[in-house]
């Protein structure tokens, strides 16, 4: 009988490998909520700089950084092929992950410092900070099931899913880069059918099947991993997680104090304020 996600939830909450999988939805829920309140901020007048400042800046640097630490544990925990489990890269996988997420944390606050004067390299930047940890966290999926055939490549039930994820995946960096279709037809498509509604949407879509595929895996290999792996514990998986969560917020933090401390140094603070408040403080 082929297996289906719904009939591996009830197995996987029950499972000793559990605490890994949570790990995946955890940082990846708040994030589409974040961009919605940075979205509407940048559209209403700000009262104060401080909250304006914190509330546009928090949002794309939480993006790419917190759902691709999350893949990460879930991906060392289950998605690594089996010849490369106990390997050097997934004993160390995660911990290169908090360190790409404080990277990618960085370039993305530090691309809203350059949108006003290098328009290009902030867009390159940002591009980069989303882009980054994604490949590496794909990389034991890319091998596995694009370059490994034969025994140990792990190919099961889940690899169909893992492609309608990878699919959607590509739309999303391709809407965000591309800006299509408003370039073909400006002014059209203003409110609806926006690339940054496509966008969101695949990426929406897009972590939905990698669930759906973690879930698939985490059934299929439940018994080898078991014996071959030691068991995740809540501090591996989570509590990097949340110790990831806390050096992002601390990276943003800095990003933040430097616009307040010297907010008139900073051309893209001054392009979002109005005049009225510019000639209030003056």
């Amino acid at each position: 009988m082929r297996l289906t996600p719904g009939r591996c939830w009830s197995t996987c909450w029950s499972s000793a490998c559990t605490p890994s999988f949570p790990a995946a939805p955890t940082p990846s829920a708040p994030c589409p909520l974040t961009s919605d309140t940075s979205a509407t901020s940048s559209t209403m007048v700000p009262s104060a700089s401080t909250a304006w400042v914190r509330s546009h800046s928090l949002a794309p640097a939480v993006d790419p950084a917190y759902p691709g630490l999350g893949c990460a544990v879930s991906y060392r925990a289950y998605v690594m092929p089996d010849q490369w489990i106990n390997s050097t890269l997934h004993c160390y996988f995660t911990h290169v992950a908090v360190f790409n997420s404080l990277v990618c944390t960085t370039l993305s606050c530090y691309s809203r410092f350059l949108e006003i004067e290098q328009p290009k390299l902030s867009k390159t930047l940002r591009i980069t900070a989303f882009s980054y940890p994604f490949l590496f966290d794909n990389i034991p999926l890319f091998y596995r099931i694009l370059l490994c055939w034969g025994e140990g490549c792990s190919h099961n039930d889940a690899v169909p899913t893992h492609y309608h994820h990878l699919v959607f995946a590509f739309l999303t960096c391709f809407l965000f880069a591309s800006h299509l279709p408003e370039r073909l037809a400006p002014g059209c498509f203003d409110y609806i059918g926006h690339s940054h509604q496509l966008f969101h949407i695949c990426a929406i879509v897009g972590t939905h099947f990698q669930l759906e595929a973690i879930v698939l895996d985490m059934s299929c290999r439940h018994a080898w991993l078991l014996a071959h792996t030691p068991l995740p514990s809540l501090g591996g998986t989570l509590g990097v997680v949340l110790v990831s969560m806390v050096l992002n917020c601390l990276v943003i933090g800095i990003f933040v104090l430097l616009l307040l401390w010297a907010p008139r140094s900073s051309p893209f603070l001054q392009s979002h304020v109005p005049n009225r408040f510019k000639q209030k403080r003056e």
